[in-house]
């Protein structure tokens, strides 16, 4: 099955990466190319649901057709459509007015105000492609901390939330833990996602408030009192955002705090598995025996960058 994705701007590096780990995650396989500002991607299944996993990918649509001549683009769409009751195309160009036309001499009926189906044109010199409009569900807004049942001001955006968990390179079935889970930012994300989800944290109001945030979304994971240093059990990802500069430590404590983590971990991780940390943008991590798979420098603010760093456990 082929897609066409429009990833953010936002950020230099991050959705492409984000994507590429998803696919990884899922264990499919595929291809792209360009087209213009958008990128086709071939991959090995027609279950779009891995989209709706990507935090920075802006809009996806299923592939209708490519071509030269709209004669030709027009037959590709109703070839594929045939059996669909109303269309709409979205756009204003003469060649969106033109296909429109075209699909509407097959007999595909027009709507433009509650089409059952909408089609989008794009444009690369004299080439066209079209593609289905797939709804992606971007409702990060009403995620945000405070509109939880437990708020507290240090849990990070659900949208780059999101994308921590889609670095790890997770699929279905796999386990995600956050030992710094805070009110479950993190997890919250990664249980959406249909991910198994475990996590800790020292304070124990911490815990409650976060066991309350899942119970909101109807999820469920074991969550307990616990020290990030003195992990238990057996996980395929490990997603943090480790209390570096908050209140209640300093930067020495935080610092020292993450470099225990880490040597920590040396031994506790599965192999193949994926470590992802959110970190200040001037903390070095020693990644000791895990592979550095990539960086991220993330703008939060004007004063405030953080670094995303992915890890590979290969032991």
């Amino acid at each position: 099955m082929k897609y066409i994705l429009k990833l953010s701007k936002e950020h230099i590096s991050l959705p492409y990466s984000e994507l590429i780990a998803v696919l990884e995650g899922e264990k499919l396989v595929y291809e792209f190319s360009n087209f213009g500002e958008h990128l086709v991607l071939d991959v090995d299944t027609d279950d779009s649901r891995f989209l709706k996993r990507l935090a920075y990918t802006l809009s996806a649509y299923e592939f209708l057709g490519c071509g030269e001549c709209l004669d030709n683009l027009a037959g590709e769409i109703f070839d594929n459509l045939a059996q669909i009751k109303s269309f709409r195309i979205n756009g204003r160009s003469k060649t969106c007015v033109k296909l429109g036309e075209k699909l509407f001499k097959f007999g595909l009926k027009v709507d433009l105000s509650n089409p059952e189906i909408q089609i989008m044109i794009f444009e690369d010199g004299k080439k066209y492609l079209a593609g289905l409009q797939l709804n992606l569900e971007r409702d990060y807004e009403m995620r945000k901390a405070q509109y939880r049942p437990y708020f507290h001001p240090t849990s990070m955006h659900p949208k780059l939330a999101r994308a921590l968990v889609n670095l790890a390179r997770v699929g279905e079935g796999d386990i995600v833990c956050d030992p710094f889970c805070g009110t479950g930012g993190i997890l919250i994300e990664a249980g959406l996602m249909g991910l198994d989800i475990c996590g800790s944290d020292i304070d124990s109001r911490m815990v409650g408030g976060c066991r309350q945030n899942l119970s909101e979304f109807d999820l469920k994971g074991e969550i307990k009192v616990g020290n990030a240093l003195e992990l238990e059990g057996e996980f395929d990802a490990i997603v943090c955002d480790p209390p570096y500069g908050r209140a209640s430590f300093s930067s020495i404590q935080s610092k020292k705090l993450t470099e225990d983590f880490m040597k920590s971990l040396q031994h506790k991780v599965q192999n193949d598995s994926y470590i992802v940390l959110m970190l200040p943008d001037d903390y070095i991590v020693e990644s000791g025996d895990f592979e550095l798979v990539n960086t991220f420098d993330v703008r939060m603010h004007k004063s405030l960058t953080r670094r995303i760093w992915v890890f590979h456990s290969i032991l």
